[in-house]
């Protein structure tokens, strides 16, 4: 069974992603939350495979949560999803901890690619000018 923990302040945006993920993986459990103040709550109260994660969170920023996580569970994987333009954020969130950045305008494929790399212990980046 995979564990996730699914970060996004937009309701239809973690509906939408856990449609795709469940459909991928039929034994999935996935742990929603909206806020980043529920970060930590979430983070202790189980052990999760991979965290899926927007950048910006109302009431915390998503580098600084990215940073915090990767401080504290190190071997935590997360994959930012996000609409933040890759030229600008991705090599930010991959300093910052990240095992992979994805925009949300990526095909619901290449939102499968990025978890089984990333699960599979690899980094999943696509740089602009990259993509296929």
């Amino acid at each position: 069974m995979i564990r996730i923990l699914l970060a996004d302040d937009h309701t239809i945006i973690r509906k939408g992603v856990r449609q795709i993920l469940t459909q991928a993986y039929p034994n999935v459990q996935i742990e929603e939350i909206e806020e980043g103040e529920e970060w930590t709550e979430k983070l202790y109260a189980s052990s999760w495979d991979i965290v899926i994660s927007d950048l910006p969170m109302p009431d915390r920023g998503g580098l600084d949560t990215l940073q915090r996580i990767s401080r504290l569970l190190p071997k935590l994987p997360v994959l930012i999803l996000t609409l933040y333009p890759k030229k600008n954020y991705a090599v930010r969130a991959l300093k910052a901890g990240a095992a992979g950045f994805l925009g949300k305008d990526a095909a619901p494929d290449e939102l499968i690619t990025a978890v089984d790399m990333i699960l599979s212990g690899k980094k999943y980046i696509v740089l602009p000018g990259m993509e296929n």
